[in-house]
């Protein structure tokens, strides 16, 4: 698979922040929540707008801190339990590496993890769905959930162990 840098995406700096979700989007989480007989309450929507659409991967502390400033009295585990609902309605994704991170970026595409820094870089590949309908064709298997992870170092921490073997370290 060859990486076409236009399609690459790093994290943007702290300010940089998504345009709210339409309407539509909250008939939709709305729907989809109801279907599991839970309610889309205004810190479920907030926890939504801390991940959905961002390209920064954030951690669960991360998302933690940005919706207690709306809501001071929420509770970790109520961010953890909304992280893991929206995962299971296929709406974030969980990224593994030394951090638990949510990944609010939709359509198929690769999450370079970085087991150094915990970096997490996405990579979008035309060949990917094709990829997936091809080997659940192959075993005959129905896809409910698609993560693409590769794990490694990420360019900067290759650098820094090279300059760190050259000077008599690992």
């Amino acid at each position: 698979m060859a990486i076409n840098k236009n399609s690459v995406q790093t994290a943007p700096g702290p300010a940089a922040r998504p345009r709210r979700p339409a309407e539509d989007s909250w008939a939709d989480l709305r729907r989809r929540l109801a279907g599991l007989g839970g309610r889309l309450t205004p810190q479920r929507m907030a926890i939504y707008e801390a991940v959905v659409g961002r390209t920064t991967h954030p951690s669960v502390a991360t998302v933690h801190a940005e919706v207690r400033r709306r809501f001071p009295g929420i509770s970790a585990a109520t961010v953890y339990t909304t992280l893991d609902l929206l995962a299971r309605l296929g709406l974030v994704q969980e990224v593994s590496g030394p951090v638990r991170r949510y990944d609010g970026q939709a359509g198929v595409h690769v999450n370079l993890v970085c087991s150094r820094c915990g970096q997490v870089i996405d990579v979008s590949d035309g060949e990917l769905e094709a990829l997936q309908r091809r080997a659940a064709a192959r075993a005959g298997f129905r896809v409910s959930a698609v993560r693409f992870e590769l794990h490694g170092l990420c360019p900067r921490c290759q650098r820094a162990r090279h300059h760190g073997q050259h000077k008599g370290g690992r």
